[in-house]
């Protein structure tokens, strides 16, 4: 059965594939996501999950199994649910921490063991792993310094304005046309932080509009992760530029082709959530020393705005599509860590300064 894991460097970490699971695992999942009638109430647990959701889940639970075979724990004709016990998932957690995980990384995939098998096993009492993973999610540590890698949302599309108005005025350079989108990328970013999986999507004319006044964001509900709309104007700052990418650069890099998708590979293909991640990252290490993934522009947007507006900071909620205004409240704390940070520097530099101004006359 090892032979059907999918690739992947580290073998502990490897994905069972679906049609290679267990049948008495394949029918719960299958009966997990069954549209049924409401009425009757025969609808599966998990048929509202979203594709991207349906899919993080399944390879959550596929690591789970991966985990069962390699220790040797799966047993013919157990139920999914049977295998879930505080023993095994104990040395789940362990080979987990083997593996030198980040605390991140290991909750989240005790999360997506719970969801799938809440979901596969709806009768089974589920608390315990509950609290397990909830244990987990309290002590995760990100390793990335989000507060230390949070950029002013001004300053972001100052340095993306600049960096389009050098790639224009300075023809031609290499991948000219990928420097530029990229650019376009994170200056659109910058002021209206969308979601990753929307991002990725956009679509001339269907999510990226133009009237009059400019141009607009839109995303119909089931389209979002919230199920909510979204709608939101692009500053016209970025006007120009747009227009620009449209009718030059994009055109550049479809090379004859056509596609309704806005961002375009430099092989003339739509751009996948994972190439735009990657672009994304490494064009704001370049511009910043450090880099910001398309997620942290969010924070970024909220932090300082909690930071510089903190009478407004509700409105962090509906510029990233949040419907718990708890949300705005941790960008509020976040700007707070920062304006004591600012402080405590200010502090450290004033004591410094007094004491080389002692130094200097006792040696006087």
């Amino acid at each position: 059965m090892a032979d059907h894991l999918q690739p992947f460097e580290d073998p502990a970490r490897r994905c069972l594939q679906l049609q290679f699971w267990p049948e008495a695992d394949r029918r719960a999942w299958d009966a997990a996501l069954a549209a049924g009638d409401l009425l009757e109430g025969t609808v599966g647990p998990g048929h509202h999950w979203r594709e991207e959701t349906r899919e993080k889940y399944r390879k959550g639970y596929g690591r789970w199994l991966t985990y069962l075979i390699r220790a040797g724990l799966m047993s013919n004709g157990q139920r999914p649910a049977e295998r879930v016990t505080a023993e095994h998932v104990r040395g789940y957690i362990t080979e987990l921490h083997a593996q030198e995980l980040a605390s991140w990384t290991i909750w989240g995939r005790l999360a997506e063991l719970l969801a799938a098998i809440q979901a596969m096993a709806p009768e089974e009492d589920f608390r315990w792993l509950r609290k397990v993973a909830r244990f987990h999610e309290q002590g995760t540590v990100d390793r990335r310094n989000k507060l230390q890698r949070l950029q002013p949302a001004h300053e972001i599309l100052d340095w993306a304005l600049g960096r389009m108005d050098e790639v224009t005025r300075n023809p031609p350079m290499r991948d000219a046309a990928g420097a530029y989108r990229d650019a376009l990328m994170v200056a659109l970013l910058s002021i209206c932080p969308v979601r990753l999986g929307n991002f990725s999507a956009i679509e001339i004319d269907r999510h990226l509009q133009r009237d009059a006044s400019g141009y607009r964001l839109r995303f119909a509900g089931p389209e979002t992760k919230t199920g909510h709309p979204f709608s939101a104007p692009i500053a016209d700052t970025l006007t120009e530029q747009i227009d620009h990418y449209l009718t030059v650069v994009r055109p550049i890099l479809l090379e004859g082709r056509e596609n309704p998708r806005l961002w375009i590979t430099r092989y003339g293909a739509p751009m996948k959530p994972k190439s735009i991640h990657a672009a994304i990252t490494r064009t704001t290490e370049r511009a910043f020393g450090r880099s910001i993934n398309p997620h942290l522009f969010r924070d970024c947007a909220a932090t300082f705005v909690a930071l510089e507006d903190p009478k407004h900071v509700g409105i962090a909620s509906p510029l990233l599509g949040h419907i718990d205004p708890r949300a705005a409240e941790s960008h509020y704390i976040q700007a707070n860590q920062i304006v004591a940070g600012r402080r405590i520097r200010n502090s450290v530099a004033k004591l410094r300064k007094r004491l080389a101004q002692t130094k200097k006359r006792n040696a006087s």
